[in-house]
C-alpha cells in the first residue's frame, strides 16, 4: 500500500526517521501503547471469503474518488482529474507490494497493485487513492514517509464511513478487512518499532514503521480534525500537518504517569548534595528515556554528568509539584559562545515542551541552540 516497497529498509537508522519527522522516542511510544487498537487488535466481524469478487477494481476506485469528493467538495474537481488522469495497473504480481509513484514525464500518478476482488483490496485501492491524490495535490515537493502513510490512511477511514452508508453489507466486509489490517499494523508491525525505539541509533530504518504511528493518527484525525484540516493533509502542507500530529499525540502524552518521587528545594550551603540529587535524578529519567545512555558504564555515565555538572552546562527540569519532568546536557563552541549545542534532552513523560521552555529561560536570547544528532543524515538541526 506504501510509495514503493512495503518492506524496505536503507542506510538509514530509526534515529534518522525520528529527526526527519520531528518525533522523540517516548512519545512514539506511549502513542503506539496508547492507542486503543494495539490492545485491541482481535478482528470482531467476519471476514468475507477471499475467493468471491466483492467489486471491480475500477468500480471500487470510482468508489474512493465518490468518498472523497462526498467529504470534501471543494476538492470535488482536482478529485475527478486525478480519478481519471492517474495510470492503473490492478493486475501486477501478488508477489510485488503495491505502491503508487509519479513519474518524471507525467502530469498524474501511477498506481500498481494486484486486485482480486476482496474486501481487502478494495481498501487497499482507497489506500491508494489517497497517496494519488497527495501526490497530484503536493506538486512533486518532498513528503516524508509517515505524512504520506497519514492521508492514505485518512482516505481509507473516510471510504470506509462512505462504504457503510451507502453499501451496508459491503461495508461491514470492508470494515472487517479494516479490522484485520489493525492486527498487522498494530500487531505486527508496532512491536517491531516499539523494539527498534530501544536502540534508535543502530536499528536499520524499515519503511514499515511509519504504519503504526500513521494509521493511528489518521484514525484520530478522522474522528477529531476538521475537513479543513484533512485539506492540508492531502495538499501536503508540511507545517499543517506536523502541527496536527502534535496536536493528535498531546493527548497521548497527557495520559503519561510520571511516578518519580518529589525532591526537596536546593539547599544553599550545602552544593554538594545538590549536585548529587542532579546526578540522581538525571539516572532516573534515562532509565526510562530507552536511548542507550542508562547503558552505558557507572563511570562513563557519572564522568560525563559530572563535567557538565561542574561546567553548569546542566539543567533538570522539575514541575511545580516538584518531581522531575526531564534533563539537558550542553556544550559551548570553543571558537563561538553565542553557538550552544545541545547534547542531550531526554523528557521520558512527555514535557519536551517545558524542558524546551526551562532552556529557553536559562540561555542567553541572541544564542543559537543547536541539536546534535549523531546517527542523523543531518547531525546538527537547529534546537527551535
Amino acid at each position: 500500500m506504501a510509495i514503493g516497497k512495503q518492506n524496505v529498509t536503507s542506510g538509514y537508522f530509526v534515529d534518522d526517521w525520528l529527526c526527519l519527522h520531528n518525533l522523540y522516542v517516548d512519545t512514539v511510544r506511549v502513542a503506539l501503547t496508547k492507542f486503543e487498537n494495539f490492545h485491541r487488535v482481535a478482528p470482531t466481524l467476519p471476514l468475507a471469503p477471499q475467493n468471491g469478487l466483492l467489486l471491480k477494481a475500477e468500480n471500487a476506485w470510482k468508489l474512493a474518488a465518490e468518498s472523497l469528493s462526498n467529504k470534501l467538495p471543494n476538492l470535488e474537481m482536482e478529485i475527478s482529474q486525478v480519478a481519471q488522469g492517474s495510470k492503473r495497473n490492478f493486475y501486477a504480481s501478488s508477489q510485488n507490494s503495491s505502491y503508487t509513484l509519479i513519474e518524471d514525464d507525467s502530469d498524474f500518478p501511477t498506481v500498481s497493485m494486484s486486485f482480486n476482488g476482496s474486501a481487502a483490496d478494495i481498501l487497499c485501492v482507497a489506500h491508494e487513492f489517497g497517496h494519488v491524490l497527495q501526490l497530484y495535490l503536493a506538486g512533486r515537493h518532498f513528503i516524508p514517509p509517515m505524512y504520506r502513510e497519514i492521508a492514505a490512511f485518512l482516505a481509507e477511514c473516510i471510504f470506509l464511513e462512505y462504504m457503510e452508508e451507502i453499501q451496508p453489507d459491503l461495508g461491514m466486509d470492508i470494515r472487517a478487512a479494516w479490522e484485520l489490517d489493525n492486527q498487522i499494523y498494530f500487531e505486527n508491525d508496532g512491536k517491531l518499532l516499539l523494539d527498534a525505539l530501544k536502540t534508535p541509533q543502530i536499528s536499520k530504518y524499515n519503511y514499515r514503521y511509519n504504519y503504526p504511528l500513521a494509521r493511528s493518527i489518521a484514525a484520530k484525525m478522522k474522528k477529531t480534525a476538521s475537513e479543513d484540516d484533512w485539506y492540508l493533509v492531502f495538499h501536503g502542507n508540511l507545517e499543517a500537518i506536523k502541527t496536527l500530529i502534535d496536536t493528535q499525540l498531546l493527548d497521548r502524552e497527557k495520559e503519561m504517569q510520571n511516578y518519580l518521587p518529589e525532591v526537596p528545594e536546593p539547599e544553599a550551603n550545602r552544593p554538594a548534595i545538590n549536585a548529587y540529587r542532579s546526578l540522581g535524578m538525571m539516572v532516573l529519567l534515562d532509565i526510562d528515556y530507552w536511548q542507550g545512555e542508562s547503558e552505558r558504564t557507572i563511570e562513563e555515565y557519572y564522568v560525563a554528568r559530572l563535567a557538565h555538572l561542574q561546567s553548569q552546562t546542566a539543567l533538570v527540569a522539575i514541575e511545580k509539584e516538584r518531581k522531575p519532568v526531564g534533563y539537558a546536557i550542553w556544550d559551548i563552541d570553543q571558537t563561538d559562545t553565542n553557538i550552544i549545542r545541545l547534547q542531550r534532552q531526554a523528557a521520558p513523560f512527555g514535557h519536551h515542551l517545558a524542558l524546551q521552555a526551562k532552556l529557553q529561560a536559562r540561555f542567553p536570547k541572541d544564542v543559537r541552540v543547536l541539536s546534535h544528532h549523531t546517527r542523523s543524515a543531518r547531525e546538527e538541526q537547529v534546537a527551535w
